[in-house]
């Protein structure tokens, strides 16, 4: 009677509860149609100009330079548009509607790491400020490119060396991800690295790509210029923080940073290539935002289911720092108070980007030691930190 007693008692108390997760994902969603109240910014009025093409029957390559990506996401808008809602203003109607797919988005990929790892992982990822703020005043849709990106590699099939027709279609899936938005366009080389036939690496390469290229053939006639110029070409703010941040000038300044960005995630891919995909894709999406030529603030969020699975103490203080700094930027939430003492800007404030991607950078070196080598490494820091305080003290205790 005691144990049955114990057990009923465990599985009440137990986190990982269903109940517990839905009443996480209700506080995560109010959260983030509260955070929506603080307005919106330049992407909201971008999207506002794609549907507008889109319901005059236009080519949105041709007829605007405000669209950087493949074509599923202006259908996405178009649709959305189409749905009645009690706001009259377009803008503001299609604002909301964002908000709410692209918070359903995030609670399917919550839904994921629950059923993956259970109710702690999924609750960092679904309730980090960083994720709430991108999601419900950005409103950026890395969001879905990640989510078709998590079903494509769980599609996989890691249990064979061949390729199986399970895999050939986590491919076409993987290319479907790269047709809503190109963050992963190198991981599929990622993915090539740990063929060992080179009939097998070519078919991992060709099937994602050609998904993505055969996207646009419908607009190739009256839209390829933009296809071209504001897809292919663009380049986004090259601020590259890490770069400028860590690099020395001398290869800066004699090695493209788009060069160094692209060499940088091909060798990682082929050094991490004995890694399992579902991994892989983890590290990669901390790579990318750590190594990229350009970040803006929803690339700070790309990286957080990654985080969220393999959290440590420094991957915590990234997410506070972000959360911080996205209260402050004048892209983020904008609170004037604290935007007075840390700045406003992505580049010069107190805060900003090239400290989070070093914080970033701290906690992926921390991830891929091995345990001994952190509890070594760990043990080593705090050894000089004792040091350190004893002299600091001995030094104030020093007789006049």
């Amino acid at each position: 009677m005691r144990n049955t007693l114990t057990k009923c008692l465990a599985l009440i108390n137990k986190p990982s509860s269903l109940g517990w997760f839905m009443l996480v994902i209700v506080a995560g969603a109010l959260l983030r149609l509260a955070v929506a109240q603080r307005g919106f910014n330049f992407d909201i009025a971008s999207y506002r100009i794609v549907a507008d093409i889109m319901a005059n029957g236009g080519n949105v390559y041709e007829e605007t330079q405000r669209y950087n990506y493949g074509p599923i996401w202006f259908h996405i808008l178009a649709f959305l548009d189409t749905l009645p809602f009690p706001i009259s203003d377009p803008l503001l109607s299609l604002r909301w509607k964002v908000t709410s797919f692209l918070s359903i988005t995030d609670i399917a990929i919550a839904v994921c790491l629950y059923r993956w790892y259970g109710f702690k992982i999924a609750t960092l990822f679904f309730l980090n400020p960083i994720s709430i703020i991108i999601t419900g005043y950005h409103s950026q849709f890395d969001n879905l490119a990640i989510l078709m990106a998590l079903i494509s590699i769980k599609t996989l099939d890691n249990s064979s060396n061949k390729l199986s027709y399970k895999t050939l279609l986590g491919l076409f899936l993987l290319g479907v991800c790269l047709s809503i938005k190109h963050l992963l366009f190198l991981f599929p080389f990622w993915l090539a690295f740990k063929n060992t036939r080179w009939r097998d690496k070519l078919i991992t390469l060709s099937i994602p790509y050609t998904v993505f290229l055969a996207s646009f053939l419908p607009y190739l006639s009256k839209g390829a210029d933009g296809i071209l110029n504001h897809v292919f070409l663009y380049r986004g703010f090259a601020n590259a923080p890490f770069w400028n941040g860590v690099a020395p000038e001398v290869i800066i300044d004699k090695i493209p940073i788009f060069v160094l960005f692209i060499g940088t995630l091909l060798f990682l891919g082929l050094f991490l290539r004995t890694k399992k995909p579902l991994e892989s894709l983890y590290l990669y999406t901390i790579a990318l935002v750590i190594f990229s030529s350009a970040v803006a603030n929803q690339y700070l969020a790309i990286c957080l289911v990654a985080i969220s699975v393999h959290s440590n103490y420094i991957y915590t203080l990234y997410s506070v720092a972000g959360t911080i700094y996205l209260l402050a930027s004048s892209d983020g939430l904008h609170f004037s108070l604290l935007q007075h003492y840390l700045g406003k800007s992505g580049n010069s404030s107190v805060i900003g980007y090239q400290e989070l991607v070093f914080l970033l950078f701290l906690g992926l070196l921390l991830q891929l030691m091995s345990a001994e080598t952190r509890t070594k490494t760990l043990h080593l820091v705090k050894k000089y930190i004792l040091c350190l305080k004893q002299e600091i003290i001995m030094q104030i205790k020093s007789p006049w």
